[in-house]
């Protein structure tokens, strides 16, 4: 009741002017957040990271929730939902992925984050999806309001897969560590790999325009080769691919066409006072590729990415593409545990023992 009576928590329809006000909001929630500031490696999201996550033409604008605090009117709370179709062998299901859940520092320890999480569970019900993926670090708060969320609405959870390790090509380690606690020896390490160097290949190249349809060929294989998959949309595809902050660099055959492609974007990693541009590596399509190619193919990427003045590139490590060739290509994959769940609004068929996934982080 005391929180009824200080704060409204509403849906409300995104619009495009937003997207300043609540990437300050998400940005000073995670940078105020215990575990960033003793560990860095937190995120500054500016209206680019934004419009990133939510801006796809898929998305539905309708996924937002907010807390409002009512003496000061001021929006202290926030959640969104990206809608994506996941694959279950040869069926189709409506999903939503919650995400960047925050709230302001001073309004914290109140209710709000879980108030905010039923919120978006009762607009998604209404809306018609039947899950929702959950993604934390074992350590992270939202996985308590996801089962607070799971266990008063008598939802069916299943853990996807348990992430094991994370990868990261380091790319300037002298900004890499201002920004990310590590050890002594681990510096050393960085500064020793940090180095990039061109392709002597000419079928390695940037991506073009011209590749778009290609690659979105290359893209489904994904979701033809896993058990579960999100299935993405071409029209989001190409928009991805349009973006100011996307790297893409594609090795074609003889003819100039795809074989295999890596796709990454921009956002900023913070830590410590300080935060640098960062590239998340988001698609790694190198099945088609031979070890030899596919190590070219990490390694322009690379050289690229510290082109445009990225510190490094990283991702959770989902193993739907070999990990030899980017090892070879200088990528540390290192210990680091990340659950994805699976919160199931109505009972369908999931197996058992999951195998095979594909996931993107948008």
């Amino acid at each position: 009741m005391k929180l009824e009576s200080e704060y409204v928590i509403e849906q409300f329809t995104l619009e495009d002017k937003d997207f300043d006000e609540f990437s300050k909001l998400i940005t000073s929630a995670f940078l105020e957040d215990g575990a960033a500031q003793e560990e860095g490696a937190s995120i500054v999201f500016n209206e680019d990271t934004f419009r990133m996550m939510y801006g796809a033409p898929s998305g539905d604008r309708s996924l937002f929730v907010r807390a409002i605090h009512k003496e000061s009117n001021e929006i202290v709370g926030f959640l969104g939902a990206i809608p994506r179709e996941l694959k279950v062998f040869d069926k189709k299901y409506k999903f939503v992925i919650p995400s960047w859940l925050c709230v302001h520092s001073h309004h914290q320890r109140k209710g709000l984050a879980t108030a905010l999480g039923e919120k978006i569970y009762s607009v998604c019900l209404e809306a018609n999806y039947v899950g929702a993926f959950s993604i934390f670090e074992p350590e992270q708060y939202g996985k308590d309001i996801s089962r607070i969320v799971v266990k008063k609405e008598n939802l069916i959870i299943k853990r996807v897969t348990s992430i094991k390790q994370f990868v990261i090509r380091v790319l300037d380690a002298k900004k890499l560590v201002k920004v990310v606690k590590v050890k002594w020896y681990e510096k050393q390490a960085f500064k020793f790999i940090q180095g990039t160097s061109k392709v002597k290949n000419k079928n390695v190249r940037n991506f073009k325009k011209s590749d778009s349809d290609r690659l979105f060929e290359l893209l489904m294989e994904h979701v033809q080769r896993n058990q579960l998959s999100i299935v993405p949309k071409k029209e989001d595809f190409e928009w991805v691919l349009d973006q100011p902050g996307v790297l893409c660099v594609v090795h074609s055959d003889q003819e100039d066409v795809a074989k295999g492609f890596i796709l990454a974007w921009e956002f900023n990693l913070a830590g410590f006072g300080h935060h640098f541009p960062c590239g998340w590596l988001d698609i790694v399509h190198i099945h088609g590729l031979s070890t030899k190619e596919a190590k070219e193919l990490a390694n322009f990427a690379s050289f690229s990415a510290k082109k445009r003045g990225w510190i490094a590139l990283q991702t959770p490590y989902i193993p739907y593409f070999d990990a030899k060739p980017l090892k070879k290509a200088k990528f540390i994959f290192f210990p680091k545990t990340l659950h994805l769940d699976m919160m199931l609004l109505e009972e369908i068929d999931i197996p058992e023992d999951i195998e095979s996934f594909y996931f993107d982080w948008r």
